[in-house]
C-alpha cells in the first residue's frame, strides 16, 4: 500500500450541471480532507457538491453554499471532517455562476 497527498485543481468554466472535480482511482481509497472554491466572477453565486458512489450507483448532495461573494473562497470540510471515496467515486461541483476554481485535498491510499 502507497500514501500519496494530492491536490487537484479545477476552472469550472460552465453552469447548470454537475462537474467532476476529483474521481478516486479503481485500485485506492481517498481521504478527502479539504476542498476550496473560489468565485472568480463579478457576483455571488451558489454551489453544490455532490459525491457520486459508483458501487451503489446512487448520489448524494454533501455541501450547498448559497452566494459565495465574488472573489471569495470558500472552504468546505477541514476541522476535522473528512469524506472517504471508494474506488471510481467521483465529487463533482454544480454552479450557478462561472469560473470557479476548486482545489481537492486528498489522501490516496492505493492497494498495489
Amino acid at each position: 500500500m502507497a500514501n500519496t497527498y494530492k491536490n487537484n485543481v479545477s476552472t469550472i468554466t460552465s453552469t447548470g450541471s454537475d462537474e467532476a472535480i476529483y474521481t478516486c482511482p479503481s485500485d485506492a481509497t481517498a481521504i478527502v480532507n479539504t476542498i476550496f472554491v473560489y468565485n472568480g466572477t463579478g457576483g455571488a453565486g451558489d454551489f453544490t457538491i455532490t459525491l457520486h458512489d459508483t458501487s451503489a450507483g446512487s448520489s448524494a448532495k454533501i455541501y450547498f453554499k448559497s452566494s459565495l461573494g465574488a472573489a471569495a473562497t470558500d472552504t468546505v470540510l477541514g476541522s476535522g471532517n473528512v469524506v472517504v471515496l471508494e474506488d471510481s467515486d467521483i465529487l463533482k461541483i454544480n454552479t450557478t455562476v462561472q469560473p470557479i476554481d476548486v482545489t481537492v485535498s486528498v489522501l490516496q491510499i492505493t492497494r498495489s
